[in-house]
């Protein structure tokens, strides 16, 4: 028969239980009065394959009634599936294409869905695509309701903030995976409060188990996390991720804001799940491409973009890496927890951490500060934290032994003197357990690089405080896979 359109215009409705199928139907389907067309209980209204159907109108389906579309049906307005439970609408596609917004209600189940309208469209209720959900222009409104794209659903077109999901109150766009999944799926979703905002979030599972049924979805705010707490630096979004029917799941998560989220300074703020608590941190964001990121993730939660003027009372950071040239400072004002529980946190050569908590610091397995990076961790008691400058630290193990810098420690490698000094300081190595390169840097106590000296053949190597201010410096030393940290005091 070849490809055919057909036209519905409005008040169309069929009366009795019968299978109709598109060509034998439009003779009845033609009318003036412009109504809605209404395919009534016990009929089905069959659109074949390779036919296209327009309807100008709003199409209903009553309740007991079935669209069998194995074609593509061209909606002008509204859908309504008054079916009290789940109703396939067929194996084609729907497309939505009207010119003012359109709303999808009932419980549909569309095989290939089009969103066509600048004007967007609205999800009325629970709506399931199992194929392709193309957005090639408008966006999709979930207001209570959740979008589902099943395990084998994906998405066309170039979404941006005009072509997107918005999921900003309750409803969620959720996916279902397929039992084994590996890989990633981003979801292209976003608000418009007064300025339509895109901010995707991409998942990438690397393991888990998926049930049948299972979902991932997600749900945003664009508005800052509701904690007191969070004040200084923080984005001024949130997303909200949850997960039915997925467990031992490994995921790596990157979330995309706008320039316009941030308070504060932006590079100084990192990717942190702030419920339940105690919060636990990732990376530094990338403030080039404004984008959050988190590795390791095995629970999901809600994620933001923070690095607050007033420290949480705990805090974990899990799978940072900090590379050369940055430093930072995390704190908590009670426990601060680095790594463990397969988590790592790693200081490359040139990265500068510090850490600063008001009871314990727990260096747990995964923690490792390579070659020319520096740590420094302090207790404080005075309420100072991060910015401050106060005596160094006390870090403890998961076994509570002691570690990091003691003004009494005795250097297996290296002494350090005069010690204190007013000007002049002299490092001199031992012969034991020396590697041909040891690599020599001093730091003031707020982390700031004085000098850095790598060491062939000498064993003495002296450098001058002329000119800095009394205080506490930090002599880093390291020989091979050794490193230690002594502490020079000047008057």
């Amino acid at each position: 028969m070849g490809n055919q359109n057909y036209f519905l215009k409005g008040n169309f409705k069929q009366t009795v239980s019968a299978i109709l199928a598109i060509p034998l139907l439009l003779s009845m389907a033609i009318s003036p009065a412009m109504a809605d067309n209404v395919i009534s209980s016990g009929t089905t209204f069959k659109v074949l394959s390779g036919t296209t159907v327009f309807s100008s109108e709003g199409l209903v389906i009553k309740n007991g009634a079935t669209l069998d579309n194995a074609g593509t049906l061209i909606l002008k307005k509204n859908l309504a599936n008054e079916n009290v439970t789940p109703n396939s609408l067929g194996s084609g596609t729907a497309e939505f294409s009207g010119t003012a917004n359109q709303t999808i209600g009932g419980q549909n189940i569309i095989q290939n869905l089009t969103v066509n309208n600048v004007t967007g469209v609205t999800i009325g209720d629970n709506t399931t695509v199992n194929g392709v959900l193309y957005l090639t222009n408008g966006t999709i409104t979930l207001g209570s309701d959740n979008l589902l794209l099943g395990q084998l659903a994906s998405i066309t077109g170039t979404p941006s903030a005009s072509n997107m999901i918005i999921v900003t109150e309750t409803g969620q766009l959720r996916k279902e995976f397929q039992s084994g999944f590996t890989g990633s799926f981003t979801f292209p979703v976003g608000d418009d409060n007064g300025t339509s905002e895109y901010s995707p979030v991409t998942l990438n599972f690397t393991g888990g188990s998926f049930a049948a049924g299972n979902y991932v979805g997600v749900s945003l705010k664009n508005e800052k996390y509701p904690d007191d707490n969070i004040t200084g630096n923080y984005l001024k979004r949130y997303w909200t991720i949850t997960q039915s029917g997925i467990t031992g799941f490994t995921c790596n998560a990157a979330f995309q804001y706008v320039a316009a989220d941030v308070t504060g300074t932006e590079n100084v703020i990192s990717c942190t799940k702030v419920n339940p608590l105690p919060w636990v941190t990732y990376a530094l964001t990338n403030a080039g491409t404004h984008v959050l990121s988190a590795s390791g993730i095995t629970t999901f939660s809600s994620f933001t973009g923070v690095k607050s003027a007033t420290p949480p009372a705990n805090q974990e950071l899990a799978n940072i890496d900090i590379p050369n040239g940055t430093s930072t400072c995390y704190d908590a004002t009670q426990i601060l927890t680095v790594a463990g529980n397969g988590n790592t946190f790693i200081i490359e050569n040139g990265g500068n951490v510090t850490l600063v908590a008001g009871s314990k610091i727990f260096l747990l397995a995964g923690a490792k500060v390579n070659s020319g990076g520096y740590l420094l961790g302090r207790i404080t008691t005075s309420g100072n934290y991060c910015g401050a400058t106060f005596n160094p630290l006390v870090a403890n193990n998961q076994n509570g032994e002691t570690l990091g810098i003691d003004p009494a420690a005795k250097y297996q490698f290296f002494k350090v003197y005069p010690n204190p000094t007013t000007d002049i300081v002299i490092v001199e190595l031992l012969e034991e357990g020396v590697s041909p390169t040891v690599n020599i840097t001093v730091y003031s106590l707020q982390g700031e690089k004085l000098l850095q000296k790598s060491l062939t053949s000498e064993s003495k190597f002296q450098f001058s405080l002329s000119g800095k201010p009394v205080g506490i410096y930090m002599v880093h030393v390291q020989s091979g896979d050794r490193s230690e940290i002594a502490k020079v005091i000047k008057n």
